[in-house]
This record gives structure tokens, sequence and C-alpha cells, in this order.
């Protein structure tokens, strides 16, 4: 019975499987030093970790991750990574839960 055939199958998936790993461990890598050098919260590193994720992320969408805290902590929040460039804000009124932040820091 020869099974190369399925070995190699089984090995590239291994491969493919196994780089993706790194690639995930890479961006963690990166987004913990980018948080430490910007001297970020953990309640900032994670609306940095949504933003990455999906690109962009509206204020009421941000209260419903960090449910925790109230809605003008969130804002706080959201103002410093704009502050410092991670994230720019779109859209009308500071206090409109529609109010969109995209992800405009470096590729993590």
């Amino acid at each position: 019975m020869d099974l190369t055939g399925w070995l190699e199958f089984f090995v590239t998936g291994l491969a493919t499987q196994l780089q993706e790993v790194r690639n995930k461990g890479e961006r963690a890598i990166r987004r913990d030093v980018m948080a430490a050098k910007q001297g970020l919260t953990p309640r900032q590193v994670a609306l940095v970790n949504e933003l990455v994720e999906r690109g962009s992320l509206t204020l009421s969408a941000a209260e419903r991750l960090l449910p925790e805290v109230g809605r003008r902590t969130v804002q706080r929040d959201l103002k410093r990574l704009a502050d410092v460039g991670l994230i720019v804000e779109e859209g009308r009124a500071t206090t409109d839960p529609n109010r969109a932040y995209r992800w405009v820091g470096p590729e993590l």
C-alpha cells in the first residue's frame, strides 16, 4: 500500500497550518510591542485588537466590547487612540453611537 500521496497531502496541510499559527503569533507580538510603546491600557488594547480585526468599529460596538465601563470612558479611550494616530474618527458628533473609528496604525 503506497501512502506517498496521502503523506504529501498531510504534510502540505500541516505546513499551511503551522504557517498560520506563526503569522498569528507574530501579529500578537507586534500588537504587544506597539501597545507597550504607546503606553496603552488593557481596554485600549482590546479596542485595538477589535479594530485591527474588523478594520473599523462604531461607538456602540465598542461599548458592547467593553460592557464593564461607561460610554464616556470608551469615548476617552477611542480619543486617546486617535490622538496617537492609530485610528481616525469618521462620522457625526462624538456622542453619536453610530460614529465609526477606522484603524490607520501600522499593519499588525
